[in-house]
């Protein structure tokens, strides 16, 4: 989901500009007691949000998100914004009815083959209050994860932030900084000067470009930015996202320069896994995952060390994995493809129709599965290519169910 969540993001930014709010104000506090009672209902309402994605309700999710605090953790970093000008009364009540297209991209992933699962949850003493952590995987778009801050409003736990693994930073950190580039910076700083970032419209530019799919032109303006944009975390994502769309050089270069920018910062670590597979730095990359498994406690991440370790021909290691995955993910085809596929390229044949027949068995087509290991890549070529030729796929093939 990376590129499309990325992008609504920015659209929604730029629709936030012609609508006007009333902000009611209500009193709840942005935390929670730590205790066993609570801990239960943690649990219970990451599965009422999971449910609410996989029943396709954007509705339902939106409603477990309180927007008052949303909206106050939005302007926390600018206290002299006036609320109840029209121009500011505008982005927020854009915001709102754009918030519902998150869980409708989220939808539209799992629609085409992406997982959403609550995972976890965690007491943050720092914050004092629990976070419920979701995982997003697609085959096509790969890993991110969604860090919910809960709250309790009426003895009802809502969510007032999240923390999204892929931009490095709380939704409203995001939300608030491009903010600052949408209002004039007389409404934010409460002076008389009243200037738009002479970027900003650049930006807006490369939005709908990357919306159309003009990566090349989206790309082109990214690129070009000179001003503090240029340099945000969160543009310097997008940029990378736009370049693979584009070519491996493009991609590298991007991802050079978010990592050469934040050296030190811990929060892009997918975007670091990236970079290192795509320099072939193997063990590089499976640290990178490691240190992310120790802090999401997700072992779902195997499944990435197991592609890692496949990519380096560590084949010994990549099997053990995959074997852990469909062990603990028994509904996961990509896990079972994976150990298949390292089956064949250990030239184990015997074992690979072994695990064929065992998949029949489980309940997948035939025919399927034929189909599966037989066709050809979008570039005309099959890693399976060696199997399908040999004596233990041809007898499999022929045999009688």
């Amino acid at each position: 989901m990376g590129l499309k969540y990325l992008s609504f993001l920015l659209v929604l930014f730029c629709f936030s500009k012609t609508y006007a709010q009333d902000s009611t104000k209500e009193t709840v506090k942005d935390t929670i007691s730590l205790s066993e009672e609570n801990t239960q209902k943690i649990i219970e309402f990451g599965k009422l949000i999971e449910t609410a994605i996989h029943d396709s309700d954007p509705d339902k999710f939106v409603s477990y998100l309180n927007k008052t605090i949303f909206f106050d953790r939005v302007f926390s970093g600018y206290p002299n914004v006036d609320r109840e000008d029209n121009f500011v009364r505008g982005f927020l009540i854009g915001m709102s009815q754009a918030l519902t297209s998150f869980p409708s991209e989220i939808i539209t992933e799992i629609e085409n083959g992406a997982y959403y699962d609550f995972i976890s949850y965690r007491y943050d003493d720092e914050t004092q209050t629990y976070y419920a952590l979701f995982r997003l995987y697609s085959s096509e778009t790969g890993m991110n994860y969604h860090d919910y801050r809960v709250i309790k409003n009426n003895d009802e736990l809502q969510f007032s932030d999240m923390y999204v693994y892929l931009t490095g930073e709380h939704f409203t950190n995001t939300i608030g900084r491009m903010m600052s580039y949408s209002i004039p910076e007389s409404k934010l700083l409460g002076n008389s000067k009243s200037t738009l970032n002479s970027e900003s419209k650049d930006l807006f530019k490369a939005v709908l470009l990357n919306n159309n799919g003009d990566y090349e032109k989206a790309f082109e303006i990214m690129d070009g930015l000179k001003s503090e944009l240029s340099k945000e975390k969160f543009l310097l994502i997008f940029k990378s996202l736009i370049a693979s769309q584009l070519d491996e050089t493009k991609y590298l270069k991007s991802l050079e320069d978010l990592i050469t920018t934040f050296p030190d910062d811990q929060t892009i670590a997918l975007n670091k896994i990236d970079y290192h597979i795509f320099k072939e730095e193997y063990f590089e990359a499976i640290q990178v995952v490691n240190q992310l498994q120790n802090e999401t406690e997700d072992d779902f991440l195997n499944f990435m060390k197991a592609g890692i370790a496949f990519e380096d021909n560590n084949y010994d290691l990549a099997l053990n994995l995959y074997k852990y995955t469909i062990e603990n993910y028994p509904d996961f085809f990509e896990g079972q493809a994976g150990y298949l596929s390292t089956l064949v390229m250990m030239k184990n044949y015997s074992d690979a129709s072994k695990y064929l027949e065992i998949l029949v068995a489980e309940g997948y087509e035939k025919q399927s599965l034929i189909d599966y290991v037989e066709e050809e890549d979008e570039f005309g070529g099959n890693i399976l290519d060696g199997f399908t030729k040999s004596d233990e796929f041809k007898s499999w093939k022929a045999a009688k169910d």
